[in-house]
């Protein structure tokens, strides 16, 4: 509860800080209130502190709740008061009138606010000085125990491994002795069990064995949850199930939900499918879906996970469903240790074993629960101590019923930090199983003030260390990782996300629902389902934050006009068309698919724009912005961008003469540019080599691109991607690279598209120490009688994950010595026809977990299983495509 006092508490500080002038005339008030709350926030992690320690700490948690009270009601009078003075008068013909009237209607309005900051200057000193009544003391210490680690700096992040999940091999290979039993008739096996046992985990390994099989031609993950909507389901099923071209059409079509489920069923019709349709919640799901897939006899299957048996037996009723079993007290100790971050058992110190054995039996051998625990431990020193007091706080009366499983996830949430509750909080915003943006997600929480400023670094890159903290925690899943050492997105599992939501409606830190006091709303369903929801309900004039994934354009504005102080607008629906934001004075974040919004640039406190297309009035006047993203392809002037000194992300803009201002935007750190041509290339070079904190460059048209020797100083970029649009090959401007210290010395990740290859040769790119991507498509190249071999030699590309080649038309022999890419997990071989074969030295590569071989007959032969020339190389490769 505390989180949500500090939050509001520090964040109105900073408004009394910035908005100091407009709050004049209330000046001396507002340094009080000011001083006031400064000495609260003092007392405020200590509370968060005695509320979790003393769990039942009423008089504390009264405390608290009348500073959120107090909080939240100065924080609305400061605001009304801002607002109001940011209004302008007219200044027609009759605006001398108008002007009289508002500027008599302000002196009134001050001096209402002026008396209303006395009263709560009042109540805010007797909060305050109730602190030693309440015996809050300000101390440094802060979380459960003394011994608390909270990492700042690198972390290494890392996907787990299907080699990495304990136990649920017996489970594993009873349902593959089903799926692959070699009977015609469809196949369906479901699985249920209760939360956190690990359905989706099993699921997953099951998913990657059967497309490693080779015995299907048609595979698919659909994701159900509770929340579904049956239209936005049969959309993803559309994107997951069909080839790319036929889902095009069924998209763009504008069909019925009959109509669409139809099209799915005489696609599958023509195929032999596995389809695992995980988090199933209703009997009335498969009342309404199963016709979609069809049993041709030719072989298909399907797997199905629920928490509940009446589902699991409805799917099958002629077969026992599978249920979930629990993990041996032995797995189970394994599970902990190793998220604990041990390598295993054996390697855990003696003195840690007990402790860590009674965690596993107060855990009740859940194997989330052991997850989260695993977490905690992370931040806690290596000492039987520390393990003990963590051992301790999780409920000895723990069970395996669901509530009391929710105590271990209170607990990993009472451990964390206070300034990263509020950004575990705020996840809960998001709809089941979405996958987040995670750079998205950190200019979020930028936007809603939880970020603390530090001197060296950005707030965005403050962000980003609290997701690598809590995914470190494992309270937050890392779905996919970026190569450069951060995350590309994020969820929360689904367990993990309801006790979230269920926390910040007690605290009042979010809404799902429009009400007279919520402050952050998240809507869901789609525009039919909300209309009664929206339109009969009361719009709270102090909304914060909407994120609004389907609304129709008649709620959207229903919501953000009656409510004057958002701060926050995602709405990702492209049919709201235009809207005015000229009364929300204090946005900071918009995110909309609308091509157009108007008076856009009265907005002074805005931080962030992600729009579909731009126009040079709406952001020449943004001097606070830090992030802009268009969508669609868009032109500026020389100018626009001349005052935006702030800027940190520049995305979708194509080249022009506002290249030239690049060089004075010195806190840039990533930038794309579209249609790039040859005319460009003098702006380009000139202007990128002078941007010396710039981390991520993407380039794309039709030429002028700079080569990789050009963009050598950049000492700060990590991720480069070239990719020329046009149907023949592009020289990239300057020399070509002799030497490894002509290339950008710390890039992470390399994306190149239609260039010559003499600008990135692979021996050279092999010595880059910190490289983890690889993309090269040279399927414009014509290589004549330009064939060559790649070596890759000991210790070449020590730390690539991800080799993707396609249309290299030159190699004609690959090379791997032993020691070489011995970190590499993902290689992709597409249309690479004159390649005769896998390099040999693929068999020493050990960490590889993923090989595609792609529309080419010689080497799909060559890997054909157990029969291939190839075979033996790459017969340890789980997954093979």
């Amino acid at each position: 509860m505390a989180e949500v006092a500090y939050s509001v508490v520090k964040d109105l500080a900073g408004v009394l800080k910035d908005e100091v002038d407009l709050l004049s005339g209330v000046g001396e008030e507002v340094e009080v209130m000011e001083r006031e709350l400064k000495r609260i926030q003092v007392f405020l992690k200590d509370a968060d502190s005695a509320l979790h320690n003393v769990r039942r700490d009423e008089r504390t948690k009264h405390w608290v709740e009348e500073i959120r009270d107090v909080a939240f009601e100065a924080q609305d009078i400061i605001e009304d008061f801002c607002i109001l003075r940011r209004q302008r008068p007219a200044t027609n013909k009759h605006g001398c009138f108008k002007w009289c009237a508002s500027s008599l209607c302000t002196l009134r309005t001050r001096r209402e606010i002026g008396m209303k900051i006395i009263k709560l200057n009042k109540r805010i000193q007797e909060i305050a000085d109730s602190t030693q009544r309440f015996e809050i003391k300000n101390t440094k210490n802060e979380g459960i125990t003394s011994q608390v680690v909270e990492p700042h700096g690198p972390y290494q992040l890392v996907l787990p491994d299907e080699k990495d999940i304990i136990g649920l091999d017996e489970q594993v290979e009873e349902i593959m002795g089903q799926l692959t039993d070699g009977d015609r008739k469809r196949c369906i096996i479901s699985v249920f069990g209760m939360p956190g046992l690990g359905k989706t985990t099993l699921a997953r390994k099951v998913y990657t064995r059967v497309k490693a099989s080779m015995h299907f031609d048609c595979f698919a993950w659909i994701t159900v949850s509770n929340e579904y909507n049956r239209m936005q389901l049969l959309k993803e099923m559309v994107k997951e199930i069909m080839d790319k071209n036929s889902a095009k059409e069924v998209l763009e079509s504008n069909f019925s939900e009959r109509k669409m489920a139809s099209e799915l069923s005489e696609y599958l019709k023509k195929k032999k499918y596995f389809i695992v349709l995980d988090d199933v919640w209703k009997v009335e799901f498969w009342e309404r879906m199963q016709n979609i897939f069809p049993d041709v006899n030719n072989g298909s299957s399907m797997l199905i996970t629920t928490r509940f048996k009446d589902v699991a037996d409805f799917v099958i009723p002629n077969s026992p469903p599978i249920e979930m079993k629990f993990p041996s007290a032995e797995e189970c100790l394994e599970i902990l240790v190793k998220k604990a971050g041990l390598e295993d058992v054996s390697s855990c110190p003696a003195q840690l074993l007990d402790p860590a054995k009674q965690i596993v039996e107060r855990c009740g051998r859940l194997p989330l629960a052991l997850v989260v625990s695993g977490g905690i431990l992370t931040t806690r020193s290596q000492i039987a101590t520390e393990w003990w007091k963590v051992a301790d706080k999780i409920t000895s009366e723990l069970s395996t019923k669901e509530d009391n499983f929710m105590e271990v996830l209170a607990f990993s949430y009472d451990d964390l930090p206070i300034h990263l509750k509020n950004c575990f909080l705020y996840i809960g915003l998001y709809s089941e199983d979405y996958n987040i943006c995670a750079s998205d997600l950190c200019r979020h929480w930028v936007a809603e003030g939880f970020i603390e400023a530090t001197k060296d670094e950005t707030m965005e890159e403050v962000a980003e260390q609290y997701l690598i903290n809590l995914i470190r925690r494992s309270m937050v899943q890392m779905v996919e990782e970026n190569y450069i050492g951060g995350v590309e997105f994020c969820r929360l599992h689904d367990l993990m996300r309801e006790f979230a939501i269920l926390k910040a409606k007690q605290i009042r830190f979010l809404s799902t629902k429009p009400s007279a006091d919520a402050r952050r709303l998240a809507i869901w369903a789609t525009a039919e389902e909300n209309e009664t929801v929206i339109l009969d309900q009361p719009v709270s004039r102090n909304l914060r934050t909407l994120l609004a994934f389907s609304p129709d354009s008649l709620q959207f504005k229903h919501l953000c006009d009656g409510s004057p102080k958002l701060k926050v607008v995602q709405c990702l629906d492209k049919n709201i068309e235009s809207h005015d934001f000229g009364r929300n004075h204090l946005l900071r974040y918009i995110c909309m698919q609308s091509s157009y919004l108007q008076n856009i640039q009265q907005l002074s406190n805005l931080q962030t724009l992600l729009i579909a297309s731009i126009r040079d009035e709406d952001i020449r006047q943004l001097r606070n912005l830090r992030h802009l993203l268009v969508f669609e392809e868009c032109g500026i002037s020389p100018n626009a961008l001349s005052e935006a000194k702030n800027l940190q992300t520049i995305h979708g803009l194509c080249a022009g003469e506002w290249i030239r201002s690049l060089p004075s935007l010195t806190n840039l750190r990533r930038l794309e540019i579209l249609s790039c041509t040859e005319s460009h290339k003098e702006l380009l070079a000139g202007s990128l080599i002078k941007l010396k904190l710039l981390v991520e460059l993407l380039l794309e048209g039709d030429g002028g691109f700079p080569s990789l020797c050009t963009l050598s100083s950049l000492d700060h970029l990590l991720w480069l991607v070239i990719t020329a649009t046009g149907d023949s090959i592009f020289k990239l401007n300057g020399p070509a690279p002799k030497r490894v210290e002509d290339l950008p010395p710390n890039l992470s990740r390399l994306s190149i598209d239609g260039c010559e290859p003499m600008h990135y040769p692979i021996e050279m790119l092999g010595k880059l120490p910190c490289l983890r991507f690889i993309h090269i498509d040279e399927n414009s190249y014509d290589p004549s009688n330009d064939y060559e071999v790649w070596h890759m030699k000991h210790g070449d590309f020590p730390h690539l994950q991800v080799l993707e080649i396609l249309y290299v038309k030159r190699l004609q022999e690959w090379i791997v010595d032993k020691g070489a890419i011995p970190r590499l997990r993902i290689l992709r071989v597409i249309s690479c026809h004159t390649l005769k074969m896998l390099p040999d030295g693929l068999r020493h590569v050990s960490t590889l977990q993923q090989l595609s071989i792609g529309t080419d007959s010689t080497l799909e032969r060559r890997v054909k299983r157990d029969t291939g020339e190839d075979w033996d190389k790459i017969k340890h490769v789980p997954l093979i495509e």
